[in-house]
């Protein structure tokens, strides 16, 4: 019995990623989470956030760290199945 796929639709209205991640030595693990209502939600783990957080979010002239993030990620995931 043979199934041909004539057309397919796939919509993602939401994921989750686990990142780890480095900026200036220092390694940070986070959840990126984003749907398609409210967009981007970023929690780093630990107890305390980096003060360069507070700030890279608040300059709303970028993008924010978690779209940054997001990037990166597909970014890296694409790479890593060549």
């Amino acid at each position: 019995m043979a199934i041909t796929i004539k057309s397919v639709s796939k919509q993602d209205t939401a994921y989750d990623k686990r990142v780890t991640f480095e900026r200036e030595g220092v390694e940070y693990s986070a959840l990126l989470h984003w749907d398609s209502y409210d967009g981007y939600y970023l929690m780093l783990d630990g107890k305390d956030t980096p003060d360069w957080e507070l700030e890279w979010d608040d300059d709303k002239e970028g993008d924010s760290l978690a779209s940054i993030l997001d990037q990166l990620t597909d970014d890296y995931l694409e790479e890593s199945y060549l």
